[in-house]
């Protein structure tokens, strides 16, 4: 059986890095070193009634089970290797010498080398593995060692193999940050929570904030990005002074499930702990993190090997004996209802990253229920869509009408499970029709079939080619599409709505837009300068004429074209450009004919608009409802009132003490620095509702820079010179 394995890069390291207020107030421990160095591989399969499989597919080793172990060395291995396969059991029940098998790596098969082939025996719940260097009386001394302190050895077990279920994950989500920034760079900020959020990550939300070229590499870097801890709310009140040490958090998960805080960190302070405990003048025992792919097993290492005494001594772990029950997945409620038979069709599912993060499941599937007999479609696991990519039928059904029903169903490793029930909606008839005349923007509203179902929609003029247009689900059975403009002689256009494969494409004459041959340009637009309200004490200068606050009052101006005038007649339009917020200026009303070529429009954004518009913003010209091309005005963004910034008193050397920064709508804040780099910044948590948080100390002339919410590329500058200290 071939088993699908995800592109995970090996051998990426993490680092732990503050915040362990998390685990416990005021801890204050050394941070063991990262899981960075590169070990050897193990080749391993297992064999249960008749059916091998790979370790990658293995999520639990059973009573009986044929397990085949071999050193996976290279050709030019100088070190002689030792393979030792051990199984424990109860912490206070040594293992039997029978136990014990092994391998000399370095010899080749029938001459005390090859692989290593177990049996799982009964009341076994560990299989460990090591690798130690030859030294004579090495396995025996081993064996000793295992059996004088088999709760030890059983403890580090149980904790490799979590650490290296969670560390799997984080490998996926490393491999998937960078598929994304090499394939698809402008849909990292959209594509990455959804990946972290598949995997129950939490990335780092200022990193998304940066440029578009610099965020792969600050979602990347685990020196900024990785801390392991609590997702719960419990940890809310530590938001404000520690921010960025939730920069990545990993929950738990059990294999096959989530549900608890993962002791991810406790685990490896543990390890560093239990094995610093085992060290003898002979060896010392190195933990080593396994990522399977396939048959290997590729190691990890936290600290270099010795091959002088106290030699180094390799310790993995292999999935535990025990049942490990299938994951326990719930379909998105939040999610639209997937067509069948539609291409690239995504079940939506929450309640188990270690789908994502191993091939432990495979062979998935969703049985569609329909008259004629079920029928099964393949099911791949995809982090960056938050689901279960639905297959195609191997044959068409266009005759299906109205939703079906259909369950999902697969393996994990040996087990077979069965997943929720599920919805599926059917093309039907595939008949749509226009509901009522495109809008002066050029969109209109097509209602019919289910719109989960549609793969595309194209135009054709009377006397061209078809060409794609812009669309997107209006409801259920709805479609907004977007026409194209003409300016020449209008003639009717035909709309193609286009379903699954075997589908009849359905076909709409509808009326083109015609849209206002451009009459004017925006030459100016300036807004009033931003002074602080009474009270409020710190002055936020904004970096970018781009920049447009939301609660003063903006101006622009609009000069005709050659051969053109402004009418009485004419309006401008304001609008964001996702389309959320927009706002009609008549004569009289925001707008001021200077002359016939000159048109001054004002309005205050905030009001105009709403206090919750914000991004892109442009304008266009109105004329005989029929609208013109949009024009680009800036960047609306709204402020936070900023009062104050304390300090505690410090030696004037101690630039790194935290300070206090209070105000209103903090949460319109992004990050907070003390370097124009963003250094060292702090993140503001998204929605804060808070008055005060902790920030950096301000630069030596009195600066902090900000990147505020709205426009989280650009930098600006506050000057807080006066602020009071304690």
């Amino acid at each position: 059986m071939k088993i699908p394995v995800p592109n995970i890069a090996p051998n990426l390291g993490l680092t732990l890095a503050a915040g362990l207020s998390l685990l416990s107030a005021g801890a204050a421990l050394a941070d063991p070193a990262p899981f960075d160095l590169a070990g050897p591989d193990i080749r391993i399969s297992v064999t249960r009634q008749g059916v091998t499989l790979p370790i990658a597919a293995v999520p639990h080793l059973a009573a009986g089970d044929k397990v085949k172990v071999e050193a996976a060395l290279p050709k030019d291995e100088s070190a002689h290797y030792l393979l030792i396969a051990a199984f424990l059991r109860d912490p206070t029940n040594p293992p039997p010498n029978a136990w014990f098998d092994k391998a000399e790596a370095w010899k080749r098969a029938g001459h005390g080398g090859g692989p290593i082939e177990l049996t799982v025996p009964d009341n076994a719940q560990h299989l460990v593995l090591y690798l130690a260097p030859e030294t004579g009386g090495d396995f025996k001394t081993l064996r000793d060692a295992v059996q004088a302190r088999p709760g030890a050895f059983v403890r580090a077990a149980q904790d490799l193999e979590q650490a290296s279920l969670d560390r799997s994950r984080y490998d996926a989500y490393l491999s998937e940050i960078k598929r994304i920034s090499a394939t698809q760079p402008e849909a990292l900020a959209h594509l990455a929570p959804m990946v972290a959020d598949s995997l129950r990550i939490k990335i780092n939300e200022a990193c998304l904030q940066r440029q578009s070229e610099l965020q792969a590499n600050c979602l990347l870097d685990s020196k900024q990005s990785v801390v392991l801890g609590s997702d719960d709310t419990s940890s809310s009140s530590a938001l404000s002074a520690s921010a960025t040490d939730l920069a990545l958090s990993l929950s738990a998960t059990p294999q096959g499930g989530f549900g608890y805080f993962s002791p991810y960190i406790s685990a490896v302070r543990d390890i560093v702990g239990i094995f610093g405990a085992m060290r003898t003048a002979k060896y010392q025992y190195i933990p080593a993190l396994g990522a399977a792919h396939e048959d290997r097993l590729s190691l990890a290492l936290n600290t270099p090997p010795s091959f002088a005494n106290p030699k180094s001594v390799l310790m993995a772990a292999l999935p535990a004996v025990k049942p490990a029950p299938p994951p326990v997945l719930h379909v998105t409620t939040a999610s639209s209802v997937p067509c069948f038979g539609a291409k690239s069709a995504t079940l939506a599912m929450v309640g188990a990253p270690l789908l994502y993060a191993t091939t432990y499941g495979h062979d998935l599937a969703l049985r569609v229920h329909l008259k004629s007999g079920d029928v099964d479609l393949p099911l791949t696991p995809d982090a960056s869509r938050g689901g279960l990519v639905i297959g195609q039928p191997a044959t068409p059904s266009p005759d299906l009408s109205g939703p079906v029903t259909a369950t999902m169903h697969g393996m994990w490793g040996y087990d077979a499970f069965t997943g929720p029930e599920v919805t599926l909606q059917s093309a039907g008839s595939w008949q749509w029709q226009a509901n009522g005349a495109p809008k002066g923007d050029g969109q209109m509203l097509l209602t019919g079939a289910p719109a989960s179902c549609v793969t595309g929609v194209t135009v054709t003029p009377a006397n061209g080619a078809a060409a794609p247009v812009v669309w997107k689900a209006d409801g259920e059975h709805g479609l907004a599409v977007t026409l194209p403009a003409t300016s020449g002689k209008p003639e009717p256009v035909t709309l193609t709505i286009l379903g699954p494969e075997g589908t009849h494409p359905a076909s709409i004459t509808v009326e083109p837009v015609r849209q206002v041959q451009p009459v004017a340009q925006i030459t100016a637009h300036s807004s009033e300068p931003i002074h602080p309200e009474p009270g409020v004490a710190l002055e936020l200068s904004l970096n970018s004429p781009d920049e447009i606050p939301a609660d003063t009052r903006l101006s622009f101006t609009l000069k005709a074209r050659e051969k053109e005038h402004f009418s009485p007649r004419d309006q401008v339009e304001v609008a964001t450009v996702n389309g959320d917020a927009s706002a009609k200026l008549a004569f009289g009303s925001g707008l001021t004919l200077v002359d016939q070529g000159i048109l001054v429009a004002n309005l205050t954004p905030a009001q105009a608009l709403g206090a919750s518009a914000f991004g892109p913003l442009r304008a266009r010209l109105l004329r005989g409802g029929v609208a013109g091309e949009w024009m680009s005005l800036g960047m609306l963004v709204r402020l936070p009132k900023l009062r104050q910034v304390t300090c505690p008193a410090a030696p004037p050397t101690a630039s790194a003490t935290p300070c206090s920064l209070s105000g209103e709508g903090l949460y319109l804040l992004a990050s907070v620095a003390a370097k124009q780099d963003f250094d060292g910044a702090v993140s503001v948590p998204e929605g804060y509702p808070g008055f005060t948080i902790k920030v950096p100390h301000p630069a030596p002339d009195g600066t902090l820079f900000l990147r505020l919410h709205d426009a989280p590329e650009v930098v600006n500058r506050l000057r807080v010179t006066g602020s009071t200290g304690p």
